[in-house]
C-alpha cells in the first residue's frame, strides 16, 4: 500500500471512530463496541477490501504504545493494595485457566497437548479497554478497575511469553523423533525462563534509566519524547534479545510512570506526557478496534475445504471452554476471598477481600482482543491444526467483545454494591497503605 493511500485509509478510519463516538456517547455504549460493530459492517459488505489486521501492526506500532500508556497510567499505591488479588489474577490464576482450557481441548477435541496449550495461550491476554470505558461511564469503583487493568497488564506478559514458550514447543516436537516430545518441554520451560525473567531485568534497567536522565531535564517536549524512546525502543530491544517485549515495555513503563514521574518530572511535564499518551491511546484503540471488526468478516474465515464443520464445532466449542476456565478461576478467587475473612488468616496482615459482586464482574469482563488475534496470525504456517487455531479464536474475540461487552453494561447497572466503597476498615488500610507512598 503506497503513502497516500495509507494516509486516506488513516483519515476515513479516524473520521468514523469519531462518528462512531459521537453515536455511543448518545446511546450509552462503549465505543470500542461500536467500532469492533461498524469495521465487521464494513468488512461484511465489502466496503474495505484491501484492509487487514496484520501481526507486524499490533505487534510493533499499536501494541507497545497501548501497553506503555496502560502501565504509565496506573498509580502503583492502587496497585499495592490489591496486588495479591492481582498477582494471583495474572500469575497462579492464569496457569489454572491455562491448564483448564488446554487439558480439555485435549481431552474433548482431541488435540495434542502442544497444540492445546499453544491455543489456550492465544486465548489467555484479556482486553479491558471496553470494560474500563464502561467503568468510567458508571462510575465503578476505582479499586475494582484497578484490579481489572492490572490483570490484563501483567496477564498479557506472561500470556505473550507462554505463547513463544508453546510454540517453540509444537516447532520442536514436529522436527523431533519419540524422544523430541520431553526435550521440546523441557526447552520450552528453559525458553519461558529466560523471556521473562530476561524481560523484567531490563524493563527494570531501563526504566531506572530513563527516569534518571528525566531528573536532569526539565522541558515536557523532550520528556514526551523520552517516553516514545523508552515504549518503543525496549520493545524492539527485547523483540531482538528474544525476550519478552510486552513484559519489557509493562515493567519499563510501571518503574518510569511511578518512580520516575516522582523524581524527574515536573508538573507541567507530568501534565504534558499525560495528555500526549492519552490521545494516542486513544486513536491506537479507535484504530485497532476498527481493524478488529474488519478482521472479524465470519465470511472471510480461512476454512480448509473438507474440515468446515468440524473447524466450526471446535471453534464453538472453543468460546464454552475459555468461559468454563474463566469461571474456575474465579472460583478458586471467591474460595481464597473466603479464607482472607478467617481470624487466623487476618492476623497475619492485612486482609484483601474481593466482594461477591466484584467476582462476577470479574467474571464476565474477560474480554479477548486484539493481542489474540495478533497472536494466531502470527503462527508459521506449517503449525498443524492452524485453521483450527485461527477459527477459534475469531470466535472467541467475536463472543467476548459483542456478547460479553454488550451485556456487561447491564450487569453493572443491576449492581449497585459496585459503587459504594468496602468497609471501613478495610478502606482505612487501603488509605494508610496511600499515605505511606
Amino acid at each position: 500500500m503506497n503513502i497516500p493511500s495509507l494516509e486516506g485509509y488513516l483519515v476515513l478510519f479516524l473520521a468514523i471512530a469519531l462518528l462512531t463516538i459521537a453515536i455511543t456517547r448518545r446511546i450509552a455504549v462503549p465505543y470500542t463496541l461500536g467500532l469492533v460493530i461498524i469495521g465487521l459492517g464494513l468488512s461484511v459488505f465489502g466496503l474495505l477490501p484491501n484492509v487487514h489486521l496484520t501481526p507486524p501492526l499490533v505487534l510493533f506500532v499499536f501494541l507497545p504504545a497501548l501497553l506503555f500508556e496502560g502501565a504509565w497510567s496506573i498509580r502503583w499505591h492502587l496497585v499495592r493494595a490489591h496486588w495479591r488479588t492481582i498477582f494471583f489474577l495474572a500469575g497462579p490464576g492464569l496457569l489454572l485457566s491455562l491448564g483448564v482450557i488446554a487439558s480439555i481441548l485435549h481431552i474433548l477435541d482431541g488435540l495434542d497437548w502442544g497444540t492445546a496449550f499453544l491455543l489456550a495461550a492465544i486465548l489467555s491476554p484479556t482486553d479491558p479497554v471496553a470494560v474500563l470505558s464502561l467503568f468510567r461511564q458508571l462510575h465503578v469503583d476505582e479499586r475494582l478497575s484497578t484490579i481489572i487493568e492490572g490483570e490484563s497488564l501483567f496477564n498479557d506478559g506472561v500470556a505473550g511469553s507462554l505463547y513463544q514458550t508453546f510454540l517453540a514447543v509444537v516447532l520442536l516436537t514436529m522436527q523431533g523423533h519419540s524422544s523430541g516430545g520431553l526435550q521440546a518441554w523441557g526447552e520450552g520451560v528453559l525458553t519461558f525462563l529466560i523471556e521473562a525473567g530476561g524481560a523484567v531485568a531490563l524493563g527494570l534497567l531501563v526504566g531506572w534509566l530513563m527516569s534518571r536522565i528525566v531528573k536532569r531535564i526539565d522541558e515536557p517536549l523532550m520528556e514526551v519524547t523520552l517516553t516514545i524512546i523508552t515504549a518503543y525502543g525496549v520493545y524492539l530491544v527485547a523483540d531482538q534479545l528474544h525476550l519478552s517485549a510486552i513484559m519489557a515495555v509493562i515493567v519499563a513503563a510501571l518503574v518510569l510512570g511511578n518512580y520516575g514521574r516522582r523524581v524527574g518530572l515536573s508538573e507541567n511535564s507530568r501534565v504534558a506526557v499525560d495528555q500526549f499518551w492519552s490521545v494516542l491511546a486513544f486513536i491506537a484503540n479507535a484504530l485497532i478496534f476498527l481493524l478488529v471488526g474488519v478482521q472479524l468478516n465470519p465470511l472471510a474465515l480461512p476454512l480448509v475445504p473438507g474440515e468446515e464443520m468440524t473447524t466450526l464445532l471446535v471453534a464453538v466449542f472453543a468460546v464454552s471452554v475459555v468461559l468454563v476456565a474463566r469461571l474456575a478461576l474465579v472460583l478458586v478467587v471467591a474460595a481464597r476471598s473466603m479464607l482472607t475473612l478467617s481470624p487466623r488468616v487476618r492476623a497475619m496482615g492485612p486482609k484483601q477481600h474481593v466482594p461477591r459482586s466484584w467476582q462476577l464482574v470479574i467474571f464476565w469482563s474477560g474480554l479477548r482482543g486484539a493481542l489474540s488475534l495478533a497472536l494466531v496470525l502470527a503462527l508459521p504456517t506449517e503449525i498443524p491444526h492452524r485453521s483450527i487455531l485461527v477459527v477459534s479464536t475469531y470466535a472467541v474475540v467475536f463472543f467476548t467483545l459483542l456478547i460479553q461487552g454488550i451485556t456487561l453494561r447491564w450487569l453493572l447497572k443491576h449492581i449497585p454494591s459496585l459503587q459504594t466503597p468496602l468497609p471501613s476498615a478495610e478502606a482505612s488500610e487501603e488509605q494508610v497503605a496511600e499515605t505511606s507512598v
